[in-house]
């Protein structure tokens, strides 16, 4: 007998004798990701309506969760197949110790995403900085990375590993922040009307808080200019806009009251050498020469 007529034989009795699971295992094939997909839904629904789970914890336990739960699924499929899922279970185990020793900062950032959920150092829509210069707004944090999206609409996507090792600066946890603008004058301006026009632009911009209140004090003496400090409060969503406001109004206000932004100075001073002087009177004496008129050699005739 051909070897493709045992074959078919064998599919036959097979499907002829197991008919029941064959049709079990295309209902659990078809129906437990349709089950799989209306459990993380009802979850993810539970999840929202509770005030105790913030986004970041709910992305990331819904991650986990669906992971969990396929693997569940493919064992399940398994035991329908007749495999023997004990075996296939320590084979799993034994498979799993292999990838966790070759994939160490895999689980590393997995370990490090628990931890930034648990911690919370920053969330999603923080603006965050950190110590390696990466700096963004975080839109998402997965079980193995974090993504941040910068000012110039690129996204950054650092390990987990790498958010919890390195010094993270939150710039959206506190609702209020200072602002700090330098103002350089030259030298010789009054120092008190320096900052009284300071304090009236502060003063004047409506989105600076009045308390704190702002100040504006000599901050260094500078190479070419006296250097000031414009230091205000202002609501953390109006940080931009009050720090181009107050540099374009200073300079405004500066030219309305005669106060000189300064440009940078160099004093040379030149000293005269001697032996250049010398060169000097000695190429004027031959300019002198030159200049006389010559003699034709001619004499009048007494």
């Amino acid at each position: 007998m051909p070897w493709y007529q045992k074959a078919w034989n064998w599919i036959k009795d097979y499907f002829t004798s197991n008919w029941t699971h064959i049709i079990i295992f295309f209902c659990v094939l078809i129906f437990g990701i349709i089950l799989i997909k209306i459990i993380l839904s009802l979850i993810n629904r539970a999840l929202k309506k509770s005030t105790r789970v913030n986004k970041t914890a709910r992305h990331f336990f819904i991650g986990v969760l669906k992971a969990v739960l396929y693997i569940i699924y493919i064992i399940a499929l398994l035991s329908l197949l007749g495999i023997p899922t004990t075996s296939m279970i320590a084979l799993l185990s034994a498979f799993a110790l292999a990838i966790s020793l070759a994939l160490q900062d895999t689980i590393s950032n997995l370990a490090s995403g628990v931890v930034l959920i648990f911690t919370k150092p920053f969330s999603e829509g923080d603006y965050i900085e950190l110590s390696d210069g990466a700096a963004g707004t975080v839109t998402r944090i997965t079980m193995f990375n974090t993504r941040l999206l910068t000012p110039s609409n690129q996204v950054v996507i650092i390990p987990n590993k790498t958010a919890v090792d390195c010094n993270v600066t939150n710039y959206s946890m506190e609702n209020l922040r200072r602002l700090d603008v330098p103002l350089s004058v030259a030298y010789g301006t009054d120092v008190e009307k320096v900052k009284e026009v300071g304090l009236a632009v502060a003063h004047a911009h409506e989105k600076v808080l009045k308390d704190p209140a702002p100040m504006t004090r000599l901050d260094k003496h500078g190479a070419s200019s006296l250097d000031f400090i414009l230091r205000v409060w202002v609501q953390r969503t109006d940080y931009w806009d009050v720090y181009f406001d107050l540099r374009e109004q200073v300079v405004a206000a500066f030219n309305e009251n005669g106060i000189e932004i300064p440009f940078n100075q160099l004093d040379v001073h030149v000293k005269e050498d001697v032996t250049v002087k010398e060169l000097s009177q000695a190429a004027a004496q031959v300019k002198e020469k030159t200049d006389q008129p010559v003699d034709n050699g001619k004499k009048k005739k007494q």
